[in-house]
């Protein structure tokens, strides 16, 4: 059963990650694999733990927002994917003329 709030587009795009924690602050990049109106998936080799607040740019889109890590799964031994909820949300018109 899908819980989920918008139906997810499949879209392949570089997505630059900024987030501060206890021990100081942190730069990834990492690769989309979906997005919706409130919410993308990525690639990324870097563990995020859950509930932290991290900015996200995707230039691709011209999209910067601030999101929240809500899932983080393992891959393989390098790479997780994170499921991040967005401070705001993105129209789909967006997202679709840029595919």
């Amino acid at each position: 059963m899908n819980n989920r709030r918008n139906q997810r587009i499949p879209f392949d795009s570089i997505v630059r990650l900024t987030w501060t924690d206890g021990c100081g602050s942190f730069m990834a990049r990492g690769t989309c694999e979906d997005i919706c109106e409130n919410g993308i998936c990525i690639k990324i080799e870097n563990a995020i733990p859950v509930g932290t607040y991290v900015a996200l740019s995707i230039e691709r889109l011209g999209l910067r927002r601030s999101a929240s890590v809500r899932h983080t799964a393992r891959n393989r031994v390098t790479t997780f994917t994170l499921g991040l909820e967005l401070s705001q949300p993105v129209p789909a018109l967006a997202v679709t003329h840029k595919i």
